[in-house]
């Protein structure tokens, strides 16, 4: 079953390549707010060749297309969560 990530990916037109499918499950399934460095960690678990660099572009996508939102926390690292507008729309 498609994670929620994936539905609004989907709706939005964006292509969903094998990679960008484990980063959005990760994220879908995440119960805190995770950084890239987390991300990249939780998603290599499931496929050892997502590279740091495909995780970003990917954040970068998915911020692009509304479907996520970077949230700045002074002295820490960007963190990640969907977007409160893109949850109303599945």
């Amino acid at each position: 079953m498609p994670s929620r990530i994936e539905l609004l990916c989907n709706e939005r037109g964006l292509k969903m390549t094998g990679q960008r499918r484990v980063i959005a499950r990760v994220l879908s399934d995440a119960t805190d707010h995770p950084d890239v460095e987390q991300l990249h960690h939780r998603a290599t678990a499931i496929d050892p060749r997502i590279s740091v660099a495909t995780v970003y572009r990917t954040l970068r996508l998915f911020e692009e297309a509304n479907i996520l939102e970077r949230a700045r926390v002074p002295q820490r690292s960007a963190r990640y969560e969907e977007a409160p507008r893109s949850i109303t729309t599945i």
